[in-house]
Protein backbone atom coordinates (compact mmCIF):
# COMPACT_ATOMS: atom_id res chain seq x y z
CA UNK A 1 0.00 0.00 0.00
CA UNK A 2 1.29 3.70 -1.06
CA UNK A 3 0.88 5.31 2.02
CA UNK A 4 1.62 9.36 2.75
CA UNK A 5 1.55 11.61 5.95
CA UNK A 6 1.73 15.33 5.82
CA UNK A 7 2.47 17.77 8.85
CA UNK A 8 2.35 21.30 9.06
CA UNK A 9 1.40 22.03 13.06
CA UNK A 10 4.55 21.48 15.01
CA UNK A 11 6.97 24.40 13.05
CA UNK A 12 7.98 23.68 9.29
CA UNK A 13 6.25 20.92 7.05
CA UNK A 14 7.35 17.22 6.99
CA UNK A 15 6.33 14.63 4.46
CA UNK A 16 6.84 11.08 4.76
CA UNK A 17 6.01 8.56 1.88
CA UNK A 18 6.14 4.55 1.94
CA UNK A 19 5.56 3.08 -1.50
CA UNK A 20 4.48 -0.52 -1.53
CA UNK A 21 6.80 -3.16 -3.33
CA UNK A 22 6.52 -6.72 -4.60
CA UNK A 23 7.01 -7.87 -0.87
CA UNK A 24 5.16 -5.96 1.40
CA UNK A 25 5.78 -2.03 2.49
CA UNK A 26 9.10 -0.88 1.00
CA UNK A 27 11.45 1.87 2.41
CA UNK A 28 10.52 5.28 3.94
CA UNK A 29 11.13 8.31 2.20
CA UNK A 30 10.64 12.32 3.80
CA UNK A 31 10.96 15.80 3.15
CA UNK A 32 11.27 18.73 5.56
CA UNK A 33 11.14 22.53 5.35
CA UNK A 34 11.05 25.27 7.73
CA UNK A 35 10.08 27.27 5.15
CA UNK A 36 6.13 28.91 6.16
CA UNK A 37 3.55 26.41 5.74
CA UNK A 38 1.61 27.30 2.96
CA UNK A 39 0.47 25.37 -0.17
CA UNK A 40 2.68 27.53 -2.58
CA UNK A 41 5.54 25.47 -0.55
CA UNK A 42 3.41 21.85 0.01
CA UNK A 43 2.65 21.65 -3.12
CA UNK A 44 6.04 21.28 -4.95
CA UNK A 45 7.41 19.23 -1.91
CA UNK A 46 4.56 16.74 -2.65
CA UNK A 47 5.13 16.70 -6.37
CA UNK A 48 9.40 16.14 -5.45
CA UNK A 49 8.78 13.47 -3.43
CA UNK A 50 5.95 11.89 -5.40
CA UNK A 51 8.43 11.81 -8.41
CA UNK A 52 10.73 10.38 -6.36
CA UNK A 53 8.91 7.16 -5.30
CA UNK A 54 7.79 7.13 -9.13
CA UNK A 55 4.62 7.41 -8.02
CA UNK A 56 1.32 9.65 -9.35
CA UNK A 57 -1.37 11.41 -6.82
CA UNK A 58 -3.72 8.56 -7.85
CA UNK A 59 -1.06 5.87 -6.58
CA UNK A 60 -1.71 6.92 -2.90
CA UNK A 61 -3.95 4.50 -1.39
CA UNK A 62 -3.67 6.54 2.56
CA UNK A 63 -2.97 10.02 2.85
CA UNK A 64 -2.63 10.91 6.81
CA UNK A 65 -2.72 14.85 7.85
CA UNK A 66 -1.73 16.22 11.16
CA UNK A 67 -5.00 18.10 12.40
CA UNK A 68 -3.06 19.84 15.52
CA UNK A 69 -3.35 20.39 18.19
CA UNK A 70 -1.03 22.68 16.77
CA UNK A 71 -0.46 25.78 14.45
CA UNK A 72 -4.33 25.62 13.13
CA UNK A 73 -3.43 27.32 10.10
CA UNK A 74 -0.50 24.74 9.43
CA UNK A 75 -3.31 22.09 10.25
CA UNK A 76 -5.86 23.87 8.16
CA UNK A 77 -4.04 24.20 5.03
CA UNK A 78 -3.03 20.09 5.47
CA UNK A 79 -6.35 19.47 5.87
CA UNK A 80 -7.50 21.24 2.84
CA UNK A 81 -5.31 19.36 0.72
CA UNK A 82 -5.95 15.91 2.17
CA UNK A 83 -9.97 17.28 1.14
CA UNK A 84 -9.11 18.06 -2.26
CA UNK A 85 -7.11 15.24 -2.75
CA UNK A 86 -10.17 13.31 -1.64
CA UNK A 87 -12.44 14.93 -4.30
CA UNK A 88 -10.10 15.08 -7.23
CA UNK A 89 -9.20 11.20 -6.91
CA UNK A 90 -12.67 9.97 -6.05
CA UNK A 91 -12.69 7.15 -9.05
CA UNK A 92 -9.52 6.09 -8.54
CA UNK A 93 -9.67 2.32 -7.40
CA UNK A 94 -9.01 2.00 -4.61
CA UNK A 95 -9.91 4.66 -3.33
CA UNK A 96 -7.51 6.53 -1.12
CA UNK A 97 -8.51 6.79 2.17
CA UNK A 98 -7.99 9.93 4.53
CA UNK A 99 -6.61 9.88 8.02
CA UNK A 100 -6.56 12.83 10.69
CA UNK A 101 -3.66 12.38 12.64
CA UNK A 102 -2.78 13.90 16.04
CA UNK A 103 0.14 16.42 16.10
CA UNK A 104 1.32 15.40 20.04
CA UNK A 105 0.65 11.56 18.81
CA UNK A 106 3.51 11.89 16.25
CA UNK A 107 5.60 13.21 18.62
CA UNK A 108 5.12 10.35 20.92
CA UNK A 109 6.15 8.19 18.16
CA UNK A 110 8.95 10.04 17.81
CA UNK A 111 9.89 9.89 21.33
CA UNK A 112 9.74 6.22 21.36
CA UNK A 113 12.52 5.93 18.64
CA UNK A 114 14.49 7.94 21.67
CA UNK A 115 13.66 6.65 24.65
CA UNK A 116 15.47 3.54 25.40
CA UNK A 117 14.46 3.65 29.56
CA UNK A 118 10.89 3.07 28.43
CA UNK A 119 9.97 5.58 30.62
CA UNK A 120 5.98 6.91 30.31
CA UNK A 121 6.48 10.94 29.11
CA UNK A 122 4.75 14.43 28.67
CA UNK A 123 4.82 15.42 24.82
CA UNK A 124 4.40 19.44 25.06
CA UNK A 125 4.24 22.00 21.49
CA UNK A 126 4.29 25.38 21.58
CA UNK A 127 0.85 27.66 21.37
CA UNK A 128 2.38 30.63 21.87
CA UNK A 129 1.52 33.92 24.08
CA UNK A 130 2.93 31.53 27.15
CA UNK A 131 0.46 28.84 26.44
CA UNK A 132 1.44 25.11 25.49
CA UNK A 133 -0.72 21.90 24.32
CA UNK A 134 0.38 19.18 26.04
CA UNK A 135 -0.77 15.03 26.63
CA UNK A 136 0.79 12.15 28.50
CA UNK A 137 1.92 8.67 26.66
CA UNK A 138 3.00 5.82 28.03
CA UNK A 139 6.09 3.98 26.85
CA UNK A 140 4.31 2.95 23.59
CA UNK A 141 3.18 6.03 22.77
CA UNK A 142 -0.57 5.45 23.82
CA UNK A 143 -2.36 8.12 25.21
CA UNK A 144 -2.72 8.21 28.94
CA UNK A 145 -4.66 11.67 28.90
CA UNK A 146 -6.64 13.49 26.60
CA UNK A 147 -4.59 16.58 24.56
CA UNK A 148 -4.88 19.70 26.95
CA UNK A 149 -4.04 23.55 26.42
CA UNK A 150 -1.97 25.30 29.63
CA UNK A 151 0.16 28.16 30.89
CA UNK A 152 4.03 26.60 30.54
CA UNK A 153 4.12 26.63 34.38
CA UNK A 154 1.59 24.35 34.78
CA UNK A 155 2.38 22.20 32.18
CA UNK A 156 5.86 21.70 32.99
CA UNK A 157 4.87 20.84 36.77
CA UNK A 158 4.88 16.99 36.31
CA UNK A 159 7.14 14.44 37.30
CA UNK A 160 6.82 12.47 34.11
CA UNK A 161 9.92 13.27 31.41
CA UNK A 162 9.06 15.78 29.11
CA UNK A 163 9.34 15.49 25.40
CA UNK A 164 9.35 19.20 23.86
CA UNK A 165 8.26 19.45 19.81
CA UNK A 166 9.49 23.24 18.74
CA UNK A 167 9.97 24.80 22.44
CA UNK A 168 13.78 25.10 22.72
CA UNK A 169 14.34 27.56 25.13
CA UNK A 170 12.43 25.07 28.27
CA UNK A 171 14.49 22.05 29.99
CA UNK A 172 13.45 18.58 28.50
CA UNK A 173 14.42 14.86 28.21
CA UNK A 174 14.15 14.65 24.69
CA UNK A 175 13.81 17.97 22.03
CA UNK A 176 12.40 17.05 18.71
CA UNK A 177 12.58 20.23 16.36
CA UNK A 178 11.46 18.43 13.56
CA UNK A 179 9.60 14.55 13.08
CA UNK A 180 11.73 11.57 11.06
CA UNK A 181 9.36 10.30 8.78
CA UNK A 182 9.30 6.99 10.65
CA UNK A 183 7.87 8.50 13.48
CA UNK A 184 4.82 10.13 10.36
CA UNK A 185 4.12 6.80 9.23
CA UNK A 186 4.09 4.94 12.94
CA UNK A 187 1.66 7.12 13.89
CA UNK A 188 -0.09 6.75 10.42
CA UNK A 189 -0.40 3.17 11.49
CA UNK A 190 -1.69 3.26 15.31
CA UNK A 191 -5.14 3.81 15.51
CA UNK A 192 -4.39 5.52 19.44
CA UNK A 193 -3.01 8.15 16.60
CA UNK A 194 -6.05 9.02 14.41
CA UNK A 195 -8.34 12.08 14.85
CA UNK A 196 -11.28 13.31 12.85
CA UNK A 197 -10.40 14.79 9.31
CA UNK A 198 -10.78 18.55 11.14
CA UNK A 199 -8.24 21.30 12.50
CA UNK A 200 -8.07 20.72 16.06
CA UNK A 201 -8.02 24.00 18.43
CA UNK A 202 -7.76 23.90 22.27
CA UNK A 203 -6.48 26.94 22.88
CA UNK A 204 -9.35 28.76 25.40
CA UNK A 205 -12.06 30.82 23.46
CA UNK A 206 -10.88 33.70 26.50
CA UNK A 207 -7.39 33.56 25.92
CA UNK A 208 -5.16 36.84 24.78
CA UNK A 209 -1.62 37.28 23.88
CA UNK A 210 0.55 38.82 26.75
CA UNK A 211 1.54 42.39 25.53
Amino acid sequence: MNELVIEATLGGLSLALRKANGQGNGPIMGRHTTAPRSSSVLHPMLAELLAEAGLNPADIQTLGVAVGPGSFTGARVAVAVAEAWGLVHTGAQPQCKLVGLSSLGLVAHAVVQHNPEKLNFRVLADAAGGMVYGQDFTQAAQPLSPAWCLPLAAAVATELPLAAANLPLIEAHWHLPTLPPEALMAGLNDPACHLPLAALYLKPLNYHAKT
